[in-house]
């Protein structure tokens, strides 16, 4: 049986600290000839990053670090995503998306540089469960929500949620029953020691700090949701099409939204998933989250508009009937489904730019949808 091909795409500006891990973690493990690494850098990012790929390269990993030219060059064949993946911005992940499926992927493996893979962990191995069919016990919740904070051991008392996690699921006891079925992995979302990723109103009010992970995956029922990042999540090749990065930066009741990209691109993603008839496995593998040093009052800035946004519209988005039965035919449903949403809220964001917001967002997932098809 012929290995999945495999890339894993990560956003740095910062010193490569996190690359001999993984690669270590390759060849410890065996993946070297099947695994790419695609580092995405960007105006901020030091020389030091690609002279460390172009190490990795010479000891024969499959490694590209496009520079910004060769990623102009690259993006130039898509042009429905001219001027749409702005510099200096987490969106430039999509660049390393666009060239993962490009380069004939099944699983892409999305990371960012202050996760580290631990090193009796077969990273590689444990995510690629992703396109596989599972026999699977999916957890099902009373109130369609699961909770990964739930999934780990930190230093407070209190139960801790991700950020994402809408605040009207939040202090509320459910209950779980399994539901077996047979289901194809669509999405695998990784955990995370030390530095869990809640928002920044736990980190400010609580700091939690996580000691271990449970050993058990968890599937979600097709019913039941979860937010998902970016920071050690794999997604199947025929989904990437439903995982456009959300442009963030948008001005909204006074607020620029930020912070909320992956979570958005991971709800939107989900929706698709459920609406194929696919599951998504959370629980291993687990990474070591060093966060790199934040502004945690500019991160709740940045956070509120996203967390307001998300409380309006997790209702509808659960509930949404999407049609097709591809993930490009899914994806474009749920864009006008969006856009015709847009002007349904009112009140505090969305009477100052929040439906213009999902206009926009409505308008990009378009513009991917076409770039995804020029790849085929």
């Amino acid at each position: 049986m012929n290995e999945k091909t495999v890339e894993i795409v990560v956003t740095t500006i910062f010193e490569p600290r996190f690359l001999e891990g993984y690669l270590d973690n390759l060849d410890r493990h065996g993946h070297r000839d099947h695994v790419g690494l695609i580092v995405i850098i960007d105006r901020k990012t030091p020389e030091s990053v690609l002279t460390a790929c172009d190490d990795a390269k010479r000891r024969g990993f499959r490694i590209a670090c496009p520079t910004l030219e060769e990623q102009e060059g690259f993006l130039s064949k898509f042009p429905s995503m001219r001027d749409r993946i702005p510099y200096n911005t987490d969106n430039r992940r999509n660049v390393g998306f666009l060239m993962a499926l490009d380069r004939g992927v099944d699983v892409m493996i999305s990371i960012d540089d202050d996760n580290f893979c631990l090193a009796n962990s077969d990273f590689v191995r444990e995510h690629s469960v992703v396109g596989d069919e599972v026999d699977a016990n999916e957890s099902e919740s009373s109130d369609r929500w699961f909770n990964i904070g739930s999934l780990l051991s930190t230093s407070v008392q209190a139960e801790i949620y991700p950020r994402g996690f809408p605040y009207f699921a939040r202090q509320k006891s459910r209950t779980f029953a399994a539901a077996h079925r047979t289901a194809r992995v669509a999405m695998n979302a990784g955990l995370w020691l030390t530095d869990p990723d809640v928002d920044a109103l736990t980190r400010i009010a609580i700091a939690p700090r996580v000691s271990g992970a449970e050993s058990t995956s968890h599937f979600l029922g097709r019913n039941t949701w979860s937010p998902i990042n970016t920071q050690n999540t794999a997604i199947s090749r025929e989904a990437i099409a439903a995982y456009y990065y959300v442009r963030m930066g948008f001005d909204v009741g006074g607020l620029s939204i930020d912070r909320y990209g992956d979570i958005l691109s991971g709800y939107l993603c989900q929706a698709c998933v459920k609406a194929r008839g696919e599951t998504i496995r959370i629980g291993s593998p687990v990474a070591d989250h060093r966060r790199t040093p934040h502004n945690l009052f500019k991160d709740l800035y940045h956070e509120l508009a996203g967390v307001v946004l998300l409380d309006d519209l997790l209702p509808w988005l659960t509930e949404a009937k999407l049609q097709g039965s591809s993930y490009p035919e899914l994806y474009a449903h749920l864009a006008d489904e969006l856009e015709a949403r847009s002007s349904h809220y009112k009140g505090f964001i969305w009477d100052q730019g929040g439906d213009a917001f999902l206009r926009d967002t409505a308008a990009h997932m378009r513009a991917w949808l076409e770039a995804v098809r020029l790849i085929g």
